[in-house]
């Protein structure tokens, strides 16, 4: 055939284009025959052939795509070296076709590695080829590329054991070699290290490919070749760093999935006082976004523990920046918990935990949902990393610091101020480590419910002091001091709102207030300062009974119970027929609610009269009270009825003669007239008795 040799090259051309899609497959499996039989003479007009083929790896069938890589593996093994540099991109390109497709290229790749006679000049163009492989979806493709690769490595290893002498006898891996990796051979390592500097560029561009499909494969790539190259990554760390960054925004999962996997095995061959000045630096840089966090907790991850852990201080202090720890950013918290949740498992942070915990506690503060449910998690793994048995023992241990900051940073706060938040989650969060601090919480809440202080911050201030109030631990007393400063956070924070002001955000502020004040007086604390604060805001409720809002109504008239409970010294006659009218007319309240509340508190009030209460001089002020009562006896809710009832009985050890007069004087008018005559019953055998 040799004489023949340009006669078949030509007729070959035409054929691997032919029309027919079976005169192209045969015609490429002529290419590969030709090619082994006239290996000597080929290499003259292979070059020609190189082309046409290359056109033929786009045909519709896969089968004809099988037999133009074949041909062209056999063109390259047989023919010019040369080709390599025109056919290499092409090849390239099948990593995205069918299992079938692949299967061959690896081969292909494996049998060019193997036996190529120039292969030492175009390692970086036929190791990619075979390296895909690795990482390929379909298990058939894995394990023949595995195989292959295997014995690249062993034949490069056997061809320069005098050159790699000195790294076969001190072959030491990494302490923390990658879970369910196997560290390949010598052979494989050194030549994917010789071959790194040419073949990064291109495959960095591909990680910013405008398809998806090529900045996978690229990522696959990126991640065989630093678990190949091991320590040897080391001079190329800055390149890849920057790619990686690029990377971890991508829109697909599967991107960024193979970006972690490359940070993983990054963090396995580079120390950490490598990679942390490159990354660092790049936290908070705005826009940069969070990718900078999806590879350091990578990064981090594939760390040594060992290696880690003096770094920690100065890892930590650049987290804990503003720009780095207060940003509100769904995707950028995410990201830094990610960050966090691996130095957790990594690292002993029991002498750097308050950074960790100022961390966390923002993120629990400003974010929902997800984000915070992690955040708080994180914050019980910090305690158990720092060795406490209870998560209060750490909010005990940086409740301080964390008040001692927000007192410095407090004044003209808004809703969205981080040290706003950063309060809101302590005090949601931190229980009786408050009650220890109450001193400097109460000087915050001072400075955060005065006057001109944003309507938002006062509120949601009042709201959360009235929830550890409430609370059935009552975590304000843990400390000892409640009764100390809870007269103060009457004064301070909450009479002030107390008084009439026009416009609704007044009108909030105030159901705030008063809400407040009435789980204050819950309390118990029953101190001079205390007594004198409620007497101050006693002289308020009248007013506040009968405000517009409903729940500042009901909330007043819980205020009303309290002292007529708690506070029994602060009633006088004045002072009960002053309530006592006001909450009388609340039995006519638009709100049921508050109608039950004013007809139960009646009852309150008169349990216990004030120390030389004079029935007899206070005779017309009692007629009319019960006057006025006596008309909702006939009210259609039977239970708002009951109550009113109750009162009356109640009222029968103060003035029976006086009801009775009243209820026979009376009764004739009543549809439940039975009521009437019961009550009146009861009295007469009251003072039979």
């Amino acid at each position: 055939m040799v004489p023949y040799i340009n006669d078949v090259v030509g007729v070959l051309k035409e054929a691997v284009l032919d029309v027919s899609p079976e005169v192209r497959k045969a015609a490429a499996e002529c290419v590969s025959c030709f090619a082994k039989a006239t290996r000597e003479k080929f290499h003259m007009q292979s070059e020609s052939l190189a082309k046409p083929l290359v056109k033929a790896l786009h045909h519709q069938r896969f089968r004809n795509r099988v037999a133009a890589v074949t041909a062209l593996g056999d063109l390259l093994l047989y023919g010019d070296s040369k080709v390599i540099q025109d056919v290499s991109g092409p090849l390239a390109q099948c990593v995205m076709d069918l299992p079938q497709v692949r299967l061959v290229l690896a081969e292909v790749g494996g049998s060019l590695a193997l036996h190529m006679p120039d292969r030492h000049s175009y390692w970086h163009r036929i190791l990619p080829l075979l390296l895909f492989g690795l990482k390929d979806e379909d298990k058939d493709v894995r394990c023949k590329a595995t195989q292959l690769w295997e014995q690249v490595g062993h034949k490069y290893e056997e061809e320069n054991v005098d050159q790699l002498k000195q790294e076969i006898d001190f072959d030491v891996p990494p302490p923390d070699y990658p879970p369910g990796e196997v560290r390949p051979g010598i052979g494989c390592r050194s030549l994917v290290q010789r071959s790194l500097y040419h073949i990064l560029p291109g495959l960095l561009t591909d990680l910013d490919d405008w398809q998806a499909g090529p900045r996978l494969h690229a990522a696959k790539l990126l991640a065989v070749l630093i678990l190949n190259a091991d320590s040897g990554v080391t001079q190329y760390a800055e390149k890849v760093l920057t790619a990686l960054h690029l990377a971890a925004g991508d829109k697909e999962a599967s991107v960024v999935k193979q970006v972690n996997e490359c940070g993983r095995f990054l963090g396995c061959f580079l120390p950490p006082s490598v990679f942390l000045p490159l990354v660092l630096p790049r936290l908070g840089a705005g826009h940069h976004g969070e990718r900078p966090l999806v590879v350091l907790a990578a990064l981090i991850e594939g760390s040594s523990t060992a290696l880690l852990q003096p770094c920690l201080p100065d890892l930590i202090s650049v987290l804990a920046e503003e720009d780095v720890a207060l940003v509100f950013g769904e995707a950028h918290q995410e990201a830094l918990l990610c960050v966090i949740r691996t130095l957790l498992y990594k690292c002993d942070f029991s002498e750097n935990s308050f950074k960790m915990f100022y961390l966390l506690l923002f993120i629990a503060s400003s974010s929902s949902g997800e984000n915070a449910s992690v955040a708080q998690e994180g914050l019980k793994e910090l305690s158990k990393n720092c060795g406490y048995e209870e998560i209060q023992e750490l909010y005990h241990k940086h409740t301080r610091e964390v008040l001692d900051r927000l007192m410095v940073a407090v004044g003209s706060w808004t809703e969205g101020s981080p040290s706003f938040l950063l309060l809101g989650g302590l005090m949601k969060l931190a229980g009786p480590a408050l009650g220890h601090e109450l001193e400097i919480l109460t000087k915050i809440l001072t400075a955060c419910t005065v006057k001109g202080e944003d309507p938002f911050v006062c509120l949601h201030c009042l709201n959360q002091l009235r929830h550890l109030l409430v609370g059935e631990s009552q975590p304000l007393a843990a400390g000892g001091q409640l009764e100390v400063w809870l007269p103060v956070l009457v004064s301070k924070c909450m009479r002030e709102h107390l008084v009439w002001r026009a416009g609704a955000t007044a009108e909030t502020l105030r159901t705030a207030a008063v809400a407040c004040l009435e789980a204050a007086c819950s309390t118990g604390v029953t101190t001079q300062p205390m007594i004198e604060e409620v007497k101050e805001c006693t002289v308020l409720l009248p007013a506040l009974i009968e405000d517009d809002a409903e729940m500042t109504r009901l909330f007043a008239c819980s205020v009303v119970q309290c002292v007529a409970t708690t506070y029994t010294c602060l009633i006088d006659t004045n002072t009960l027929h002053t309530l006592a009218d006001k909450v009388l007319k609340r039995l006519d309240d638009v709100a049921r609610a508050v109608r039950l509340k004013a007809a139960h508190i009646l009852n309150v009030l008169f349990q216990d009269l004030p120390e030389g209460y004079d029935v007899t001089l206070n005779t017309a002020h009692l007629q009319d009270l019960c006057k006025d009562a006596l008309i909702f006896l006939d009210d259609p809710d039977e239970q708002f009825q009951e109550a009113v009832c109750d009162w009356l009985e109640r009222m029968k050890s103060v003035c029976p003669d006086l009801l009775i007069k009243l209820l026979e004087s009376e009764a004739h008018k009543f549809r439940n007239a039975h009521i009437c005559h019961r009550l009146i019953t009861s009295m007469k055998t009251l003072q039979v008795t």
